[in-house]
C-alpha cells in the first residue's frame, strides 16, 4: 500500500480553528467597521495634515488589513471567500 502525504495541509485542533475563524471573521466585518468610524469622525474634526486621531486611525487600519490579508493568504478555513493553499483541517477530539 502506498502512502501519500499532502504536506500543503496544516492540522488544527477545534480550539485552534476557532481562534482563528474568529479572528477573521472579526478583521472582516466589526473591524473594519470601527475603524471605518474612528476615520470618518477624524475627517470631521478637520485640517488631516494636523489630525493625530486621523493618523493613528489609518496607521491602525494599514495593521488590520495586513492582519485580514495574512489570515486569508496563510490560511484555507471552511467558508471564507478566500481559498488559498495551505489547507487548514481539523479533527474532532
Amino acid at each position: 500500500m502506498t502512502e501519500t502525504r499532502d504536506d500543503t495541509v496544516t492540522w488544527l485542533t477545534q480550539e485552534a480553528y476557532d481562534r482563528l475563524k474568529s479572528e477573521l471573521d472579526y478583521l472582516s466585518g466589526p473591524g473594519r467597521t470601527e475603524i471605518a468610524k474612528r476615520i470618518e469622525a477624524a475627517r470631521d474634526e478637520g485640517d488631516l495634515r494636523e489630525n493625530g486621531g486621523y493618523h493613528a486611525a489609518k496607521e491602525e487600519q494599514g495593521k488590520q488589513e495586513s492582519a485580514f490579508s495574512r489570515s486569508c493568504t496563510s490560511w484555507t478555513i471552511p467558508g471564507s471567500a478566500t481559498r488559498r493553499a495551505p489547507t487548514v483541517s481539523w479533527a474532532p477530539a
